[in-house]
């Protein structure tokens, strides 16, 4: 490809964001304009993550656009943009941006923005890697901060489970990554870590590589036995800083950009297991969810609950359970963080986050209640919402073999909206508790705290109400995914390398250039 505006997003995307956290955390040092800078350079990312969204073509089939060169030996830089993480930049830079801002001036110091900023960083260079050592290496450098976040915490239980969580991450991406350069150079390959070069050589890999990959992808998810990590940072990490490194799709994207179109003949065979281990695991958090006193523990559990159902969806290796798998992926991101951005802004306001020790903060903050109120409303599925769309391509993915988890997955999303109006009533409506501090003091979102919840629910509302843009953008890669249907009849026509290159037939200059 020509070397253009667009060519040149492509590293600043995440290069800007990690030369921030430096800048903040080692060289800044006057607190607000430590603030200043991190909430600018996420204002920066977020520009030119939306414009690179807009410049491909929002509202049909994404050609990608390619940026590769090489580095040393087998490793190379190959980045792109596709129809697979287009949708994922500027919603991950929005919801970094939406930490920075909705975070006490009194909180927003160095170390807590540069980890917002590094967080981005890693996130989006993971997104944008088309070579598995380059993903690998982000993937890992994502859950770094958090890391950190848990030694804040004062809980050593919880560093131990957030420190054994990276290791086991490192250690399957690591492993995967030896085995693949082993089978690469056994193959006569020149790139063995590129992700496209992989799948259009259709050279057979070793099925422990993808049993590695989907090892990291389900643990980063959440999926259970896997969750425990996840749900004990949600309650008890530094909240604004951990928020943007605990609830991503980045576990979902793994699945989707390598264990999929890299090791099809893998997830035909674990097709049926994964579909009913992801209706438990939704099951499961939502049962714990209904239980829990503590609304940020709620929120954690709900979020097993809903990764789940994506999981649920992913498995079915069709059309509608895919496409809604994806899209439940992106709007869960956006639910539960800005659920989660709720529930720090009460803790930070009344101290807790016990709903035992609130109740009655309607009639000190009716936008905060309405916000918890609306996305709770949106998180369930209510029609007119992105994940309404969501849930029923899922549901009739599921109802082609998989009728009783679809049955299942109907009791999840009724208990959830159960366990979120529960949680609502408990912290907002009814009496104080007579157990609470005074919360006279107590105050409503105000400036940019409330835009960016604003700015969350609608685009939660626009999305539902008109879903086809966003179901246009990844249709390339679901219509190559829906091809595995017919490949129990003829293993060999898996389509490993169409969905590595989606638009190979486009009339483009992307080939030229690879």
């Amino acid at each position: 490809m020509t070397f253009d505006l667009l060519a040149l997003a492509i590293p600043v995307l995440w290069i800007v964001p990690l030369v921030g956290a430096f800048v903040v955390q080692f060289l800044i040092r006057e607190p607000t304009r430590q603030r200043d800078v991190a909430i600018g350079v996420a204002w920066v990312v977020f520009f030119i993550a939306s414009g690179v969204f807009l410049a491909i073509g929002w509202d049909s089939h994404f050609v990608r656009d390619d940026l590769e060169a090489p580095l040393f030996m087998s490793l190379r830089f190959h980045m792109a943009v596709d129809g697979l993480n287009a949708m994922l930049l500027p919603m991950t830079a929005a919801i970094a941006l939406a930490s920075l801002l909705s975070t006490p001036r009194s909180d927003l110091r160095g170390n807590t923005a540069a980890r917002i900023l590094a967080v981005l960083g890693t996130l989006l260079g993971c997104f944008l890697a088309l070579d598995a050592a380059t993903l690998a290496l982000f993937w890992i450098g994502s859950m770094l901060p958090l890391w950190q976040d848990t030694r804040r915490s004062n809980s050593r239980p919880l560093h131990l489970v957030m420190t054994l969580a990276i290791a086991a991450t490192a250690l399957a991406l690591v492993a995967a990554l030896v085995l693949l350069a082993q089978a690469g150079a056994a193959a006569g390959m020149a790139a063995p870590f590129d992700l496209l070069a992989l799948a259009r050589a259709g050279t057979p890999l070793p099925p422990v590589i993808g049993w590695l990959f989907l090892f990291a992808a389900l643990l980063r998810m959440g999926i259970f036995p896997l969750h425990l990590w996840l749900t004990a940072a949600g309650w008890r990490a530094p909240g604004y800083s951990a928020m943007p490194a605990l609830f991503t799709s980045l576990g979902s994207f793994g699945l989707a950009r390598v264990v999929m179109p890299l090791f099809p003949r893998l997830c035909e065979q674990v097709s049926g297991p994964l579909v009913m281990i992801g209706a438990v695991t939704a099951l499961y958090g939502a049962l714990l969810a209904v239980g829990q006193y503590d609304l940020r523990r709620v929120i954690a559990y709900f979020w097993v609950s809903q990764m789940g159902l994506v999981l649920t969806g992913l498995a079915t290796l069709n059309a509608p359970g895919v496409s809604g798998a994806l899209l439940q992926a992106m709007s869960s991101v956006v639910e539960v963080c800005g659920l989660m951005l709720i529930a720090l802004e009460v803790e930070a306001r009344a101290g807790t986050t016990d709903m035992r020790l609130l109740g009655g903060l309607v009639r000190r903050a009716p936008r905060l209640t309405t916000g918890f109120l609306l996305l709770s409303a949106s998180a369930v599925g209510f029609p007119g919402t992105i994940s309404f769309v969501a849930e029923d391509l899922a549901i009739q993915g599921l109802l082609h073999e998989h009728q009783l988890a679809a049955a299942l997955l109907l009791v999840v999303t009724a208990i959830n909206g159960v366990t979120l109006f529960k949680a609502f009533k408990q912290t907002f409506l009814g009496p104080g508790s007579q157990h609470a501090k005074a919360l006279r003091s107590f105050a409503d979102l105000r400036g940019w705290e409330y835009r960016a919840s604003v700015a969350l629910m609608a685009a939660l509302l626009i999305g539902g109400l008109v879903p086809q843009p966003l179901l246009a953008v990844r249709a390339g890669a679901v219509e190559a995914l829906q091809k595995l249907e017919p490949a129990a009849a003829a293993a060999e026509h898996h389509p490993a390398a169409v969905i590595a290159d989606e638009h190979e037939d486009a009339p483009d200059d992307d080939d030229d250039d690879d």
